[in-house]
């Protein structure tokens, strides 16, 4: 249609200067700067008019979700380099990444769903629009989504007494990695109850020595309410085959609980 309207306003401009032309040299120039105008500008109009431009709303989600998705797809495929440079980037995004991550936590892929629920578990008190589809991970089939799920939502009062429960359930899970996330999470509230000490306790004898050395930093960290972990802290000083980064750990913590008593 622009083609046969621009062709039409060639040939009326030429027509214009070929009737120009045709007349005998005595006779009058005739001018139409105002025709040639008018047809102009009639024509700017009329396209203006009949071409409408839709420019689709930009999706503000739309990077956040690509750089998800290279991270997914690192996990299947992994490189090093790419990981870190799209875990800078997600990063990056703070909490304007919050609604994609929450939107992931649904995700029918298990894998999904943890790597969303560790980068919300990243920003703590700033993930609490996730909090709803959190509390429903409590009882997801993944114990690494439900030991983070569980970990972000003890910074929301309203629902810590939901999560640690779970946390504390975690303390005895199979997975090594699961039981050091879960002693830290407990370690890192602000209040400490007889179920919380006594799981971290139990953890001072754990099979793994990095759990080990996570339950004996935390009780250090908690301080005066940990003092009836003393006598196990000592036992771990004094027995010859504890491993001597343990062993300073213990020392560490049980001078922090001596001090906070006092």
């Amino acid at each position: 249609m622009y083609v046969l309207r621009e062709t039409t306003i060639f040939c009326t401009l030429c027509v214009v200067l070929l009737l120009q032309g045709c007349g005998s040299a005595d006779s009058p120039s005739v001018e139409k700067p105002i025709e040639t105008s008018s047809i102009e500008h009639d024509s700017k109009i009329t396209i203006s008019e009949d071409v409408t431009i839709t420019v689709p709303p930009e999706d503000p989600q739309r990077e956040v979700k690509e750089v998800f998705q290279k991270l997914l797809t690192n996990r299947l495929e992994p490189d090093p380099d790419e990981w870190k440079k799209a875990d800078k980037q997600l990063t990056a995004f703070g909490k304007t990444a919050v609604p994609t991550l929450t939107t992931e936590m649904s995700n029918s892929d298990p894998s999904a769903r943890e790597l969303a629920s560790m980068y919300l578990a990243s920003l703590g008190p700033e993930a609490k629009e996730a909090a709803p589809v959190l509390e429903q991970a409590l009882q997801d089939e993944s114990p690494f989504t439900q030991v983070n799920a569980a970990s972000t939502l003890t910074h929301f009062p309203e629902y810590r007494d939901k999560a640690i429960p779970v946390l504390i359930s975690l303390t005895k899970h199979t997975d090594a990695n699961t039981r050091l996330t879960a002693i830290y999470a407990l370690g890192s509230l602000e209040s400490h109850e007889e179920a919380q000490l006594q799981a971290i306790k139990a953890a001072l004898n754990d099979s793994d020595s990095d759990v080990q050395l996570a339950a004996i930093k935390v009780l250090g960290q908690i301080g005066d309410p940990a003092k009836e972990t003393l006598t196990d802290l000592q036992t771990l000083i004094d027995n010859s085959e504890t491993d001597e980064i343990l062993r300073e750990a213990a020392l560490s913590s049980k001078s922090q609980i001596e001090q906070a008593k006092q």
